[in-house]
């Protein structure tokens, strides 16, 4: 695989009033999609990537409150991408938050067996559990405040 080529994501999902911008604003099945893909400016940087979706279950969140995101970047990892989950490891406290902050997004693309192919764009953040193989840390992704 080259890194250099752009692959673009399904175009279906990019348009407006299409089935995925239909039901971005529905609630996401809570579990574990295995197969997902990351994109960066529609290049593909990770492969296969296993999302975790699941609901906080406190009251008074709104529904895009109450979701969170984690995600492990398994397979295909772009060397760029690679080098920045790896600086997030290696941070801790402030100087981790501050590395998050200079990453550039990720939209990850997955089907949902209820909602068909969906799209979420977030932060990388920093992971609470730092040991181990870098296919082995989970990090939690934050949606952009709408």
């Amino acid at each position: 695989m080259r890194w250099g080529s752009r692959v673009l994501p399904d175009q279906t999902d990019l348009r407006a009033g299409t089935q995925a911008s239909a039901t971005a604003h529905r609630p996401l099945t809570e579990g574990r999609y295995r197969w997902a893909r990351a994109y960066r400016d529609g290049e593909l940087v990770c492969g296969r990537v296993e999302l975790t979706v699941t609901v906080d279950p406190r009251l008074g969140l709104t529904p895009n409150e109450s979701r969170r995101f984690a995600a492990r970047f398994l397979e295909r990892l772009h060397p760029s991408l690679r080098a920045e989950l790896g600086e997030l490891v290696r941070r801790r406290g402030a100087a981790g938050r501050r590395a998050a902050e200079r990453m550039q997004p990720v939209e990850l693309v997955f089907d949902d067996p209820r909602h068909g192919r969906q799209r979420i764009v977030g932060s990388v953040q920093p992971p609470q559990m730092r040991r181990g193989e870098l296919y082995e840390i989970e990090f939690s992704l934050r949606p952009p405040a709408s």
